[in-house]
């Protein structure tokens, strides 16, 4: 990837103004955290064509395919009550579903953190936080998208599409990075001066693809099932199951039926 053509997109003032690229890594997340420890600056972004030990929610992994796949982290120092860090990887994923609209392709958003298409997985976000007292100190967002890469490149498990899988045509990932990072700054700024959690949350149901359906989750190393009801002002899952409500900040929620 070339730094020049991201920066050249670029409508901010935090995010990229600084890009660390690295040839070969095994985890931007993890080059990002070292970049915080070394006095890295709030807006940097990690880039990388080939990482090898990338990593999704709950330690899965995540496979990209070199010079194809956009893999890229960003420090983040929200300086917020660490309440809102469960709101990051929506609204990312709000940033990201904008932006393939944008570019005509219709990506939902599955909760809390995978980018949908026609029901395969396109990409996924990754977040992680250092809390101080209450204080949300420090984030990182780790984004994996599929962009460039042929069908046959995808791994057949995942039930996962790319952009050019579904568009049947290529697109620079420094353009699609820096519509991602405009989208995002826009959101994040928003949210550190006005809180507005209501308006995020309208947002992220609007690109939802679960809403008022009844899905399958795994909570507590259980499997269980109910009807996802939407988000509450933390970015909690709301599901209801024998008519009653619970709320979940973490779980992994597959679908059984739309």
């Amino acid at each position: 990837m070339f730094t020049n053509l991201i920066q050249t997109n670029l409508t901010t003032s935090i995010l990229g103004k600084e890009i660390e690229q690295y040839t070969r890594t095994k985890s931007t997340n993890d080059n990002a955290w070292e970049l915080i420890d070394e006095g890295g600056q709030e807006g940097t972004v990690v880039i990388t064509d080939k990482q090898t030990a990338g990593r999704g929610l709950g330690g899965r992994s995540w496979v990209s395919v070199p010079g194809k796949s956009l893999t890229v982290s960003i420090l983040l120092k929200p300086d917020m009550n660490s309440k809102f860090s469960g709101w990051f990887p929506l609204m990312i994923g709000v940033a990201i579903a904008d932006v393939f609209a944008e570019l005509g392709l219709d990506a939902e958003l599955k909760w809390p953190n995978d980018i949908m298409v026609n029901d395969k997985k396109l990409g996924g976000i990754l977040c992680e936080s250092r809390v101080q007292g209450q204080t949300l100190a420090w984030a990182v967002i780790g984004i994996g998208l599929n962009i460039n890469e042929q069908e046959n490149e995808l791994p057949e498990d995942l039930n996962a599409t790319s952009f050019f899988a579904e568009r049947g045509s290529s697109i620079q990932r420094e353009l699609v990075l820096a519509m991602i990072l405009n989208a995002f700054e826009q959101l994040y700024i928003s949210l550190k001066e006005t809180q507005d959690t209501f308006t995020l949350a309208a947002q992220w149901t609007d690109h939802c693809n679960h809403v008022h359906t009844t899905v399958k989750f795994i909570a507590d190393n259980e499997t269980q099932s109910g009807v996802f009801t939407g988000i509450n002002e933390n970015g909690a899952a709301i599901i209801q199951t024998n008519g009653n409500e619970h709320t979940y900040t973490s779980g992994d929620i597959h679908l059984i039926c739309s």
